[in-house]
């Protein structure tokens, strides 16, 4: 078969980000070679996000400005956006192009046996601008099989591992269950192996990742739940690498964290001091009706403190939602307070959006849109005064560990201001860190110390 050469452009969460990468290594091994430019490809694939409605915008624009680079390739669009893509209707005159392949989020990993695989009857063609997909692939996800993915390396120095897939609590403002299907768990020996398999490879930091880990295991008793697994993975891997590599958990539910979950967490001796939280908001009245009432704020904040007795220093972070339908300036201040009160050190905070499909697109007391962004602004900057104050706090630190990601030209204003050849990292809380290139191996945990703060994080000086 002759060479071949493909382009992969990756869109939303980490999942996302770990499947491209098991397609590429699939691709790879069946003689693909990979490029840095879009025009220089064979096959272009927009693998999509479809959470808000900005990143379904953000794949349709990706797939105009990739047709123009790379007219003669084949373009692909796979992900959560893609089954909205089919239904969508662009404004008469307006601008657009339409991929090649529409490949559903349920069938993509049928991409695995190489872009050509796809160019079947069943599978979806977009060759006109009001293609539909076929009804079998638009009537929902509703394979119950954990998808066939697997990696053996990443194309960062920090890889995740896919764990987990689908949700079934429908949130109400949430398309994900629509797009990714049912809670589906990855056997437990899966994931050891491959944990073991990149921890080989050198790498030093591995982030457990999944749709909604608070479902791992429900789907199968056998795997037991994310707290079994956790255990498990922790018990059979410390032995050998406790101190040389780490874990990080990408997203826990509040409810997780009862006297089992804390209890998990502190007693693993590979975990990261750092928890991401889904948080949403802080009003109960908005959380029911984001049909989250399975939690309260106390239990988080009761959770928060039982940890702060075990990790004196932890990085917290949460995802935030503003102008949900019906919230009010009392509402907000709710969760003004919140934040407040947390020892927050980041917070991805957006403004609600509008998707069809869901619940919440039907609720009274849609909030105006310039309104959302003005509270989205001010839960933003409550939100960035807690991390320069958590930053400014690293500094007492006298040691802490950062794996590098990657090699670049930096200017930081720590006395000098000048430019220097840095390397960017990740410290155990979450923090940005800059420090000379290592001598050694470039994804080990590096033992740092801070020496001064700028306004992109900490810069630091190894340690012996």
């Amino acid at each position: 078969m002759p060479a071949w050469k493909f382009f992969i452009l990756t869109f939303g969460c980490k999942v996302n980000q770990y499947e491209s990468q098991s397609l590429r290594e699939a691709w790879q091994r069946l003689g693909g070679l990979e490029c840095a430019a879009p025009a220089e490809a064979d096959v272009l694939c927009v693998n999509s996000c479809a959470v808000t409605a900005k990143g379904e915008r953000d794949a349709r624009n990706a797939i105009f400005r990739l047709r123009r680079q790379a007219p003669d390739a084949t373009l692909i669009l796979t992900g959560c956006a893609a089954r909205l893509f089919a239904d969508y209707r662009p404004r008469p005159g307006a601008k657009w192009a339409a991929p090649d392949l529409l490949i559903p989020q349920e069938e993509k990993s049928r991409l695995l046996a190489g872009p050509w695989a796809m160019a079947e009857p069943d599978c979806a063609q977009a060759d006109a601008p009001h293609t539909p997909l076929p009804a079998a692939q638009t009537a929902g996800a509703t394979s119950t099989a954990f998808p066939p993915f697997r990696i053996a390396s990443f194309k960062r120095a920090r890889p995740v591992l896919k764990i987990q897939d689908g949700c079934g609590h429908r949130c109400t403002y949430c398309i994900v269950p629509l797009t990714r299907g049912k809670p589906r768990s990855r056997p437990a020996g899966e994931i050891l192996a491959e944990a073991r398999r990149l921890l080989e490879a050198g790498h030093a930091e591995i982030m457990l990742s999944g749709i909604n880990l608070r479902q791992y295991g429900r789907d199968d008793p056998a795997c037991g739940d994310f707290w079994d697994l956790l255990r498990s993975l922790d018990k059979a891997l410390a032995p050998e690498f406790a101190g040389r590599a780490r874990f990080r958990i990408s997203s826990l539910e509040p409810s997780q964290l009862d006297a089992r979950g804390i209890e998990t967490l502190t007693a693993c001796r590979m975990l990261c001091p750092h928890l991401h939280i889904s948080l949403q908001h802080a009003s109960p009245a908005v959380l029911r009706r984001m049909g989250r009432g399975h939690y309260s704020i106390l239990m988080l904040e009761k959770a928060v403190a039982s940890l702060a007795a075990h990790w004196p220093v932890m990085g917290l972070g949460a995802d935030i939602l503003t102008g949900f339908p019906g919230e009010s300036d009392a509402d907000l201040r709710l969760l003004l307070e919140l934040i407040e009160r947390l020892p927050l050190s980041y917070a991805h905070v957006f403004p609600y959006s509008r998707r069809p499909g869901t619940a919440a697109c039907n609720f009274a007391g849609q909030v105006p849109q310039p309104l959302k962004l003005e509270r989205a602004a001010r839960v933003r900057e409550a939100i960035e005064r807690r991390r320069r104050a958590f930053w400014a706090a690293q500094l007492t630190l006298p040691r802490m560990l950062v794996v590098p990601d990657s090699i670049r030209r930096a200017t930081v204003d720590a006395g000098s201001g000048q430019a220097h050849a840095l390397c960017k990292g990740i410290n155990e809380y979450y923090v940005p860190c800059f420090f000379r290139p290592p001598n050694g191996s470039a994804s080990a945990l590096l033992p740092v110390r801070p020496t001064a703060l700028t306004g992109k994080g900490l810069l630091t000086e190894p340690l012996p």
